[in-house]
């Protein structure tokens, strides 16, 4: 599976032009693709999921089928794959903060951090921070149920 089975399933399920079609690729996850894809010309062209032979584009399925893949709760999965990965799906298409020039240039240094792990309701989770064009800057943190399902849970600075 690589980015051009990605495109070929894109122009079959969605009719995006192949030669205008633009795909953003996520982390490497085993086993998947993260992706965003648009036509430049189409506005409503607008597709962000995952690819693993079939494409899915639900956010909670796409969430599990991620954080199975990375083996999130199981064992370390290094925080930026993470961020990046669910990052990028939350926000249809979402922009994680990554590095320090993001946060420095596009966040807010005194609030913000790099992708961590974090203890919530003792638990080790991951947090980091994500944006999109249509919304402000806002902390994700990602827990594994105690039935081994996933939430993200989002909080805008300030505790709203």
């Amino acid at each position: 599976m690589n980015e051009a089975d990605l495109r070929s399933a894109l122009h079959r399920k969605l009719r995006l032009d192949k030669d205008r079609m633009r795909v953003e690729v996520g982390p490497a996850v085993p086993g998947l693709l993260v992706f965003h894809a648009y036509d430049p010309k189409d506005p409503r062209s607008n597709a962000t999921g995952v690819y693993d032979g079939d494409l899915h584009f639900d956010f909670d399925e796409n969430v599990s089928l991620v954080l199975k893949a990375l083996g999130y709760g199981e064992r370390e999965v290094d925080p930026k794959v993470v961020a990046g990965a669910i990052g990028k799906l939350e926000g249809n298409p979402g922009t994680p903060f990554l590095t320090d020039f993001a946060i420095e240039q596009s966040g807010n240094p005194a609030v913000m951090t790099l992708p961590q792990v974090v203890t919530v309701d003792g638990q080790q989770v991951v947090e980091y921070w994500n944006m999109t064009s249509r919304r402000p800057f806002w902390r994700s943190r990602i827990l594994r149920k105690s039935d081994g399902t996933f939430e993200v849970r989002q909080e805008l600075p300030g505790g709203r």
